[in-house]
């Protein structure tokens, strides 16, 4: 649809797209994060705890070297802390949906780093400059990145930044930019070897 945009989606195309199967071992990680992303605020409720299996309470993410919230520590009843806020996990969820949904697609690792470089330049060239962490997982502001870089320190005044809603943060240094390629290789590994394991198990 990215590669060839119509006027309008009909149900013609939907059919086309690709889709995982409905019963896959890795089904239930790829619903923890899509409704982690997406659930946040209590219009939600119902369909988080329509949605919620409790095999949700032992999942974790691929990798913690971005995240700051535990994946599985969620109940069935939605609450304010269901949803990932932290701009790092929200990042971590999308990197590892990516992962699954190739997996459960039989896409290679390789097939989805050039799927990424290839279709999604604008995020790759954020990924790379814009998108950058503070030591909390934060955003940081363009304001404070411009006095950091060219200072390459700041003081706390200078990480200080209030944000459109009125809220002010000091954003803690070191920052840091992600490598989205090298993220997405580690997820898939990791949900391979879970596959591997679960198939050993069964």
């Amino acid at each position: 649809m990215r590669a060839a945009p119509k006027s309008g989606i009909y149900e013609s195309v939907l059919s086309r797209l690709p889709a995982p199967p409905t019963r896959h071992p890795l089904l239930d990680a790829l619903a923890l994060r899509t409704l982690r992303l997406n659930c946040l605020t209590d219009a939600y409720a119902g369909l988080w705890q329509e949605c919620f299996d409790t095999s949700f309470t032992s999942d974790a993410w691929a990798s913690t070297d971005h995240t700051v919230t535990s994946l599985g520590d969620v109940g069935p009843s939605w609450t304010p802390q269901t949803p990932l806020r932290r701009a790092s996990d929200r990042r971590q969820a999308l990197v590892e949906i990516d992962a699954i949904v190739a997996l459960m697609l039989g896409v290679t690792a390789d097939q989805l780093c050039t799927v990424y470089r290839t279709q999604f330049a604008v995020l790759y060239g954020y990924d790379h400059d814009k998108y950058t962490y503070d030591t909390n997982g934060r955003v940081v502001p363009n304001a404070v990145l411009k006095v950091w870089r060219k200072k390459g320190d700041a003081t706390t005044r200078e990480l200080t930044h209030t944000n459109e809603a009125g809220n002010t943060y000091v954003y803690d240094l070191p920052f840091q930019t992600y490598d989205r390629e090298h993220d997405m290789r580690v997820a898939y590994a990791e949900f391979e070897r879970r596959l591997e394991t679960q198939g050993t198990n069964s």
